[in-house]
């Protein structure tokens, strides 16, 4: 991406966190930072930290624990967003799409977040046909979640998510539970906002022969740590 200058979009700065039951930290120590526009991929072994670095910056879903250290997005203090910043700049895909569907059918699906927030329904009409139209959902908007495959559900929850329009977007595992093909076209459609939208990506994941052509950076996490960047 263009100018380092560029300020951080994103900073862990020394941070460490423990579970409650657990004596090891799941991170240590650990500082990282993600410029504005890039797409990073965090890999490692399980248990390594990579789920727990993307869930504490997505403040609605951060794990109960005790946390030292710092982190940032553009400067400010994560816990100190606003309610209706925190939901909207920052996005979240899970690895099983059935846990982050919460209507049944896909166009109420893609609204419920705008709803939540009380968009004016003129401005989700908008983003609603360019969000289907960019993901190719059209044809879906009528059908029930219960019916689509499993790309298709994700397909449908990364749209979800970019509803909000979102400066930043995380994907905790996205691929483990597709089918190649499924696979390949959902990297697709993540390139395609990195590169067109200019939305940073940070993508946890164990496979990343098909990664490694798209992203700027790997880091690879072992026992908290970063091993590899």
């Amino acid at each position: 991406m263009e100018g380092s200058e560029q300020m951080a979009n994103i900073e862990w700065r020394q941070v460490t966190f423990h579970y409650p039951d657990s004596e090891a930290p799941a991170l240590s120590q650990l500082n990282l930072s993600v410029h504005a526009g890039e797409f990073v991929v965090i890999c490692g072994p399980s248990g390594g930290g990579k789920s727990t670095l993307l869930r504490l910056l997505k403040r609605e879903v951060s794990p109960g624990g005790r946390l030292a250290g710092t982190i940032l997005l553009d400067g400010v203090e994560v816990q100190h967003l606003s309610p209706k910043a925190a939901a909207s700049a920052i996005g979240l895909v899970m690895q099983h799409p059935d846990n982050q569907l919460v209507v049944g059918v896909v166009e109420h699906e893609l609204a419920f977040g705008m709803e939540n927030l009380g968009m004016p329904r003129s401005l989700m009409q908008r983003r609603m046909a360019e969000i289907a139209g960019f993901f190719g959902l059209e044809p879906l908007l009528s059908r029930s979640v219960d019916e689509l495959s499993g790309g298709q559900k994700m397909t449908v929850n990364l749209a979800s998510v970019l509803m909000l329009q979102p400066q930043v977007l995380l994907l905790d595992e996205p691929l483990a539970q597709l089918d190649p093909l499924a696979a390949r076209e959902l990297l697709g459609l993540i390139k395609r906002l990195n590169d067109e939208w200019g939305i940073t990506v940070i993508m946890s994941e164990h496979r990343i022969d098909d990664l490694l052509p798209l992203a700027d950076r790997i880091v690879r996490l072992e026992r908290g740590a970063i091993g590899f960047d």
